[in-house]
């Protein structure tokens, strides 16, 4: 009986795993800084930089440097932000 119980708390450890790891195997939770953005993304700085100044972007401003969590990056470029289009 102990084993069983052991094997399903293995089992949902896993399944726990998984699912914070949704974002291509990365912790959607991980801060990243405006030099990680702009390599993981291929943006040139500056705009990643245009990018934390706009108030959409929920990133952490009172921090030095700023960083933003990997999902709410993604939920950012998610939309349509003219400046980026350039």
């Amino acid at each position: 009986m102990e084993a069983l119980i052991q094997e399903l708390i293995n089992q949902q450890k896993k399944t726990n795993e998984l699912l914070m790891y949704g974002y291509q195997g990365k912790n959607p939770n991980e801060l990243l800084t405006i030099d990680q953005v702009a390599e993981e993304t291929g943006i040139g700085k500056g705009k990643v930089q245009k990018m934390f100044q706009d108030q959409k972007l929920q990133a952490q401003r009172y921090t030095t440097p700023f960083v933003v969590t990997r999902q709410a990056l993604n939920e950012y470029l998610k939309e349509s932000h003219d400046y980026l289009k350039c």
